[in-house]
């Protein structure tokens, strides 16, 4: 039997331009999921030492990305996301008035460049995944998350093996002493430095492994792979960083059920999970003494040194905010190494790297950039408290991982990460799409279900609000 066209289908097959929009929305689909998976992969994976810091997902990112933007035009809806425009323009502005005062004034305009170039590629990713399928959204984050679990895999098997960890490092064609041997992954550098970006990356993936919807088995058993990797690269400060937002998203937890006791019964679910983990490090380390010297070593061992010269080069960088007078501007993005008599190429804090380098203005910009991202992360809690059938207990992994990022940020600069950057687009998306579509983030048949159960439980779902365009 011959199935009969509707009318807009007949319509659609005698205009040309339907048909052309209908096969670009397809690619565009398609290749939304591929371009977000790819950049995903290719972002723990800094082997080559390129000019201008540029590494190899930008190379990606540059290929797919005029690609991306010529099939959306084709596409009737437009989603324009402008929430972090002010902070930006304050920061690009201080920087550029800074510049004029920088002693090289080319390293401050190839920062500027590369933040406006950051700034343009976030705005796509939110885009992007702020059109994208319930079910291309959920293949990207299993995507990423996978990438992140990977990457986790390869930094434990590097401290188990330091043969591994050699081999890595020389596909960089770096030459590391073993007196620094710390396991970063395929983030590869002449400096142990490297490992603190590799667990910076790892505490991030928790975002992606929490919405990716999988099991709550699978996810314990993959979150607990991404919490021993990042303590393999001895990072204490991606560990207080961690811990910092485990701490808000139990809370977070316990206020959206409100079920005060929730918080002491994940609590113990949590310590069970971390000391069954403790106990299978003690089972390895048994069978191995130097296992445990070398975790000693690189985490505790450190404490004093890393934070002597912590200490020592932020006294340096306020000498320097001092003696060139640059509370309005500062002395140019990235001009702390060629000022600095301790031969340091970074302040390790984006609040003084910022007043240093980049006055007033720019300090401004990243103060209410930061305020911006936590509103938007308290915001999709609200949404989540009005319309739970749009959104998981997940979300609470936004504001965690904020709070994760400011404290890293005390010791570490962060703004440049791109996986960072890659977060806030996912903040975005997650925004958009629980206020515009009924289903929220979740698949139609899932929320189906939840919502059945919400009625059950008194609760009722509001109508669908208005699409932002």
């Amino acid at each position: 039997m011959t199935k009969q066209l509707t009318w807009k289908e007949k319509y659609s097959l005698k205009n040309p331009m339907k048909l052309l929009e209908s096969s670009a929305s397809q690619f565009f689909s398609r290749f939304v999921v591929i371009w977000l998976a790819g950049t995903a992969v290719f972002l723990p994976v800094k082997i080559l030492n390129l000019p201008f810091n540029f590494e190899l997902v930008d190379f990606w990112i540059l290929m797919g990305l005029p690609v991306g933007l010529v099939f959306y035009g084709f596409r009737r809806s437009r989603v324009i996301n402008i929430a972090y425009a002010i902070p930006m323009w304050f920061i690009l502005i201080g920087s550029l008035a800074s510049t004029f005062a920088a002693p090289s004034v080319s390293r401050s305009l190839t920062i500027i460049l590369k933040e406006m170039y950051l700034f343009f590629w976030f705005m796509v990713v939110a885009t992007f995944l702020s059109i994208t399928t319930a079910e291309d959204f959920r293949k990207i984050l299993r995507i990423w998350s996978g990438a992140v679990v990977f990457h986790g895999m390869i930094i434990i098997m590097q401290f188990l093996s330091p043969d591994l960890w050699h081999f890595t490092n020389s596909l960089g064609g770096d030459v590391v002493t073993h007196e620094i041997y710390r396991p970063a992954g395929l983030f590869i550098c002449d400096a142990a430095g490297c490992a603190n970006k590799a667990a910076f990356f790892q505490v991030l993936g928790f975002v992606p492994l929490l919405m990716a919807s999988f099991s709550k088995r699978t996810t314990m058993l993959l979150g607990l792979i991404l919490f021993a990797s990042m303590m393999g690269t001895g990072s204490m400060g991606a560990t207080v960083a961690f811990l910092s937002g485990l701490v808000v998203a139990l809370f977070m937890i316990s206020y959206l059920q409100n079920r005060p006791l929730m918080l002491v019964k994940l609590s113990v679910k949590l310590a069970m999970g971390l000391l069954l983990l403790g106990g299978v490090f003690l089972i390895v380390v048994s069978q191995n003494e130097a296992y445990l010297n070398q975790f000693e070593r690189i985490a505790v061992g450190r404490f004093d040194k890393s934070s002597g010269s912590r200490f020592s080069l932020w006294q340096r960088g306020f000498d320097v905010f001092r003696e060139y007078d640059v509370f309005i501007w500062g002395i140019g993005p990235g001009n702390f190494k060629e000022v600095d008599t301790g031969g340091s190429n970074q302040l390790h804090n984006d609040m003084l790297a910022f007043l240093v380098e980049r006055g007033a203005l720019g300090e401004l910009g990243l103060v209410l950039f930061a305020g911006i991202a936590f509103a938007r992360a308290i915001y999709i809690l609200k949404i989540y408290k009005q319309f739970p059938t749009r959104g998981r207990l997940e979300i609470v992994a936004f504001l965690a991982i904020l709070v994760s990022t400011l404290a890293e940020s005390l010791t570490h600069q962060v703004f440049h990460a791109r996986e960072l950057w890659l977060i806030l687009a996912l903040q975005e998306a997650v925004i958009y799409k629980m206020l515009n579509f009924e289903n929220g983030i979740e698949d139609p048949l899932t929320s189906t279900v939840q919502s059945s159960r919400a009625f059950q439980h008194g609760r009722v779902l509001a109508p669908k609000t208005g699409v932002v365009r």
